[in-house]
């Protein structure tokens, strides 16, 4: 009877072992009800038509949410492709995770060693001052869009005189990521694209999408290194779901979980000052990682969204394009669109408020 019992002990082990698997899709992602994943079907329901009817025009037709691994949700455009905007820069930020990885460079590696123009003015500029947008760089020449702001230079890569010291002030500035990206491709020695399509996309299924090419330089292209990927919400979902996973794809470690951690853990201290500049309106300081938006405090002490789970990082892009990861919850959630909201942070904190109640 003892051997009975014990046999029995052991297969259930298994059983619950087996059961625990971690889940990666395939071609295509795995669906599943909501209810047989933990998530309550009226939350989501409120949650969806609370964000349809305040967020622009786009609502939730381009939403796709995973949880443990299944697809629960996804809107009647979730495969369309579209320009995740600032998204893209948490990709380029991947990069260097790769290439520290490959014994490349170090966060702490001069700009300067691998990208000449920076030699001169530039000689304190790290790899870790540009992936938390602590580097000061800008480049001549007024917006290329017509708009009265410094940034986005049709020139971004004509070096002007630094904002500030690097790592001294906090300025979420787009020159400054077109450097990195160049800098990234020098430091690489590949366009950023093919890198990263080696590295990452096509490991986790992501095979056909484009990336606006800003320039080219000794015969490589300089992609654009804070905007210009375009993805499906379903895709985007693959490069959050491989985040969730510290890092690991299906049993394959793909980028080191130490990066996944340092990247998505707060690198702007609260004790420097925002930039006086036409973009100080943008406060990363205690809620931003190396080019990845946390729920963390700010210098006030207040959560970027308080109802959210405090575990809650997520990449961010213009009209709300945005990949949210939850730990806590095992759970990614993607909302591309070409409008947006206002006060997002109030809307997206109000989203999962009603979703996890």
């Amino acid at each position: 009877m003892k051997k009975i019992i014990r046999l029995f002990l052991i297969i259930s082990f298994l059983l619950s072992t087996c059961s625990k698997r971690t889940v990666f899709p395939g071609k295509e992602w795995k669906k599943q009800s909501p209810e047989s994943q933990g998530v309550k079907s009226k939350s989501l329901d409120s949650a969806l038509n609370y964000l349809k009817n305040n967020c622009g025009k786009d609502g939730i037709d381009k939403l796709a949410i995973i949880c443990n691994g299944y697809l629960i949700y996804e809107g009647d455009s979730s495969n369309k492709a579209l320009n995740i905007m600032s998204s893209t820069k948490s990709l380029t930020s991947t990069v260097l995770g790769l290439l520290i990885d490959g014994g490349k460079c170090t966060l702490d590696s001069k700009a300067s060693e691998f990208e000449p123009l920076l030699s001169e003015k530039y000689k304190a500029l790290t790899l870790r001052h540009f992936a938390t947008m602590t580097s000061g760089y800008s480049a001549k020449g007024r917006s290329r869009w017509g708009e009265n702001s410094e940034d986005w230079s049709i020139y971004p890569f004509d070096v002007d005189t630094p904002l500030f010291s690097p790592g001294c002030e906090f300025c979420y500035w787009d020159e400054a990521m077109m450097m990195f990206g160049r800098v990234l491709t020098k430091l690489a020695r590949q366009d950023l694209k093919s890198f990263l399509d080696s590295k990452i996309m096509q490991p986790i299924g992501i095979k056909d999408y484009k990336w606006w090419n800003e320039w080219n330089v000794d015969s490589l292209a300089i992609y654009n290194g804070c905007t210009g990927i375009e993805l499906s919400a379903k895709q985007l979902a693959r490069f959050g779901y491989l985040f969730l996973n510290h890092g690991n794809w299906n049993g394959k470690q793909l980028i080191s979980e130490k990066w996944v951690v340092q990247a998505t853990q707060n690198q702007v201290p609260d004790s420097i000052p925002v930039a006086s500049t036409d973009r100080k309106s943008i406060d990363g300081r205690g809620q931003y990682g190396f080019n990845w938006w946390l729920n963390g405090k700010n210098s006030n002490g207040l959560y970027l969204m308080p109802d959210a789970p405090k575990d809650l990082y997520f990449t961010w892009g213009h009209l709300e394009n945005l990949c949210f990861v939850i730990p806590s919850k095992k759970m990614v959630v993607v909302r591309l669109g070409s409008d947006g909201c206002q006060n997002p942070e109030i809307v997206f904190n109000q989203f999962f408020n009603l979703l996890f109640n």
